[in-house]
């Protein structure tokens, strides 16, 4: 929707744009109209109507929408994606190694796109460091360029399609499918989290096999890794009780054997090493931009 008091529109949501060049139109813009006039030369002079400027803020809102990109990660990319900000010494260093490494190759993915074929990106690495970030980066990028990409939460994702099977869902089980299979890019983001029930693995398996055989491209973030975790003390309860360290399930233990090799041909994997920032750098009162 145009601004009522645009002085460009008027309020049309378009502007009139003229051209000498009788043989030319406007580097991706349709021919509107056409008036010709006498210039000081003779050429004729076209006049074209194209959407206004004050339209693309509106533009860029419903794409992200239609793109289901949550309003915390619409703002998003890789200018403020921060690989410098640890302090200290070499554990810290090497923080910052890995978070530049990885914004490298998710900006060169998205940079390159279609260039580099039909292989994804796995992003894997702890809480907070920066996974969603990229991979929206990345989508974003793409979304601007005039690509079809789709943003999915995976637990959302589950939640809707198990939802759809009720008699009186509104919502239609083939209708969020399709979308999640026919989207150019997919991103699917927290993949691992929930209970990995028979139903979940199936359908999971479904979707990933049914991409990666249309040659579509998806994204993947996971906080779950390809090695078991263990806590390195156990915790002690104020009753005194010790609990003992908790192992952390591998990505494989969560989605499947399968799937997890599947994504080896899928996805280029990305594994980040680096703190919490959420945890190390808001709550002491700084903000990562």
């Amino acid at each position: 929707m145009a601004e009522s008091q645009c002085p460009l529109c008027g309020g049309t949501g378009w502007r009139l744009v003229e051209r000498v060049d009788s043989n030319e139109k406007p580097d991706g813009m349709p021919q509107r109209k056409r008036a010709a006039a006498a210039t000081s030369s003779g050429s004729a002079k076209l006049t074209w109507a194209v959407p206004c400027d004050c339209t693309s803020a509106r533009r860029a809102t419903r794409a992200l929408t239609r793109a289901r990109i949550p309003s915390r990660y619409q703002n998003c990319d890789f200018e403020n994606f921060d690989t410098d900000f640890w302090e200290g010494g070499a554990e810290a260093a090497a923080w910052d190694r890995s978070l530049a490494q990885a914004k490298l190759v998710v900006q060169g993915f998205a940079q390159n796109y279609p260039a580099g074929g039909e292989t994804g990106l796995l992003l894997m690495g702890p809480c907070g460091v920066g996974k969603t970030h990229l991979a929206v980066a990345a989508l974003r990028q793409l979304m601007q360029r005039g690509h079809d990409v789709l943003f999915y939460d995976y637990r959302d994702l589950l939640k809707e399609l198990q939802a759809s099977y009720h008699p009186d869902s509104q919502i239609s089980h083939d209708g969020i499918l399709g979308s999640v299979l026919r989207s150019e890019v997919l991103l699917l983001d927290d993949v691992g989290v929930g209970k990995p029930s028979d139903w979940v693995l199936e359908m999971v398996g479904h979707i990933l096999n049914k991409r990666y055989n249309e040659a579509r491209v998806t994204l993947l973030t996971t906080s779950y890794s390809d090695r078991a975790e263990q806590s390195r003390e156990p915790t002690q309860l104020p009753s005194g009780q010790f609990i003992a360290p908790q192992v952390k399930e591998t990505l494989s233990s969560r989605i499947g054997e399968r799937v997890r090799s599947r994504l080896y041909e899928m996805c280029r994997t990305i594994e980040i090493e680096s703190a919490d920032y959420r945890r190390e750098i808001r709550h002491a009162g700084r903000i990562r931009s």
